[in-house]
């Protein structure tokens, strides 16, 4: 294929892109080539120029376990290779914990991704990977690396990822650390004697991976009286970015305790459920009420295989643990809200043997007793899983959002002791994405699409570390920071229907600048609105974009400041985002204001 990349740095005007992940070392995405043929396009970075004649050197670079490299287009800052559609199976969703490969099977692995490893680090222009589960792939027998890039892929001195692989291989677990006393760790101390030894070795931080090679190429494992592959869930993709992007988007959270689900019958006929669901679009079902003092688990009778809403009214008459868990049927890939003995809400999240705690609540929302809640679960696939929950008689409603869940058939359900109760369970299907969400905000200007926060009538209290999207006929609107509040006063992040990004950055020190980002961030324009900003008082932002003119009209306190561009072609915002590390008030405009153009 005939690289595409040009002087200007813009190889994504000749590549139709249709989604980005970042990752390890730099981006994956997702395209169609000028030609209509569909490739993965990994950016590495760089901090220096690389030597001429690289690119021969990496299209010519044969082996059997790196991702196969079509074509490499070279930026200033960057190169981007070219990837044909990977298929397999990431290996974090292959192997499930206590049941992990045939000891032959993993060592084999093992010894094929430490040579490609070693192998790649002593070329003339060292490549460096890292041998991480979730960058892992597995074809068949063959595994294959995906993420390489020319510096260490590890912020570690060491990157200690290589040194659990095996273990990993062996038993489906994953250790982030070494354990303190390795040899009485249950997982390695059951292990056949070779598989042992070996184990050990490997997290041996005295031992380098030359070494360690060296040791797994002279071990002969212990004869297997299991089959060397094992059945694995039939509706695992096979092709490789949806699957990997489930693991890659919980990747960095920090695990939470596991969550043991009982198997108990259901409370209503299931074939019944599920035709009421198929049929009539919507199900209701009887109230799930807890009698005994010992957790127990009850489910809904339906298996539900496409998108839907979960509704119902949660109450305790004191303070107890309680969870709802939309569970995989087929894969291991769960996902649902916990409720603390004191009160507290949490979204988690299953993937593989690990239960990982996402948004919390902490002191801004809690659930009292004898107080009833409306409880509501949204699904959408290829998306992230919304929560929320509401006081009864109140206007106020915490919503999150959690991760995005392997697509599967799922069952709903709950764990409780006595005392707590889901009344008027309904499940239904929803057939307007864009509906739903906007019931969901409340009709309300927004959509939250990362972290949690409080919608009130109005207003809606954001929380920390998250991010907002403005509705698309949402030209103006006001916020306001905490008292205490001493960061920038607003971050905006744009989007162009053409692929264009912009962002709005107005500083503590009083500055104002709106840049078009690229490979180089271009300055657009830029003012002054004073260092007397208050955080508690409003501010107001307008945004004006058509055919003649992009501009951002910022106002506080009877100051406001305008930076206007006159560009050479329209400017037509798809995506406007706020960005956010700390809590942030925002607020309708309940002024007349212009409309952004042509949202799509």
């Amino acid at each position: 294929m005939r690289s595409t990349g040009n002087a200007n740095g813009r190889y994504y005007e000749h590549y139709q892109v249709e989604d980005v992940l970042t990752f390890f070392s730099g981006q994956l995405i997702s395209a169609k080539s000028p030609d209509g043929m569909q490739v993965l396009l990994q950016e590495i970075s760089l901090k220096d120029p690389l030597p001429p004649g690289l690119a021969k050197v990496l299209t010519n670079l044969e082996n059997e376990h790196l991702a196969p490299i079509l074509d490499v287009i070279e930026e200033p800052d960057r190169i981007v290779l070219v990837h044909p559609p990977l298929t397999g199976e990431p290996l974090s969703l292959m192997i499930r914990p206590r049941q992990g490969m045939e000891p032959a099977q993993a060592l084999s692995v093992y010894r094929q991704l430490l040579r490609t490893t070693v192998r790649l680090s002593k070329l003339p222009i060292p490549l460096y990977t890292i041998l991480d589960p979730r960058n892992i792939i597995m074809e068949g027998s063959r595994p294959f690396v995906l993420f390489v890039s020319f510096e260490k892929l590890s912020k570690m001195k060491d990157d200690v990822k290589w040194r659990f692989l095996l273990h990993f291989l062996l038993t489906g677990f994953q250790l982030e650390r070494w354990p303190e006393e390795p040899e009485s760790e249950r997982s390695i101390r059951e292990l056949p004697k070779p598989m042992k030894d070996l184990v050990l070795k490997t997290m041996d931080p005295e031992q380098s991976m030359e070494q360690v090679l060296e040791a797994a190429e002279k071990t002969v494992p212990p004869k297997g009286d299991k089959p060397s592959s094992k059945k694995r869930p039939s509706s695992v993709r096979k092709w490789v970015y949806p699957g990997i992007a489930v693991v890659l988007l919980v990747a960095g959270v920090v695990a939470g305790n596991e969550f043991i689900f009982n198997n108990n019958g259901a409370a209503a006929d299931e074939e019944d459920a599920e035709k009421q669901l198929s049929i009539k679009g919507k199900g209701t079902y009887s109230d799930v009420s807890f009698m005994r003092e010992k957790p127990t688990t009850q489910a809904l009778p339906p298996s539900i295989d496409t998108s839907f809403r979960l509704t119902g009214e949660f109450s305790q008459k004191e303070h107890k643990p309680f969870s709802l868990a939309v569970v995989s049927e087929n894969v291991e890939s769960d996902f649902g809200v916990r409720i603390t003995r004191n009160g507290k809400v949490k979204l988690f999240q299953y993937v593989n043997g690990e239960t990982f705690d996402l948004t919390d609540s902490g002191d801004s929302f809690s659930i009292q007793p004898s107080k009833k809640y409306q409880l509501e679960v949204i699904y959408l696939p290829g998306q992230p899983f919304r929560i929320s929950l509401s006081e009864k008689g109140t206007g106020q409603k915490w919503v999150a959002v959690g991760q995005v869940p392997m697509d599967s058939v799922f069952k709903v359900e709950m764990k409780g002791v006595k005392g707590t109760r889901f009344a008027n369970p309904e499940i239904s299907r929803i057939d307007s994405e864009t509906e739903s969400l906007v019931g969901w905000m409340e009709g309300q200007p927004w959509v939250l699409v990362d972290g949690d926060g409080i919608l009130y009538p109005d207003r809606f209290e954001v929380g920390t570390d998250a991010r907002v999207h403005v509705n698309q006929d949402q030209s103006s609107f006001s916020f306001k920071r905490g008292e205490d509040f001493a960061g920038d006063p607003l971050r905006m992040e744009m989007e162009s229907v053409t692929g264009e990004r912009y962002t709005l950055s107005w500083m503590k020190n009083g500055l104002i600048e709106l840049s078009r980002v690229g490979y180089e961030t271009e300055k657009l324009g830029s003012g002054y609105l004073g260092t007397k900003w208050d955080p508690t008082k409003d501010s107001g932002v307008s945004i004006t974009s058509d055919s003649s003119e992009f501009s951002i009209e910022l106002t506080h306190q009877n100051v406001n400041r305008k930076i206007e561009t006159h560009p050479d072609k329209p400017v037509s915002l798809r995506r406007i985002s706020i960005v956010t590390q700390s809590e942030i008030t925002l607020m309708k405009d309940k002024s007349d204001s212009p409309e952004i153009g042509n949202h799509s």
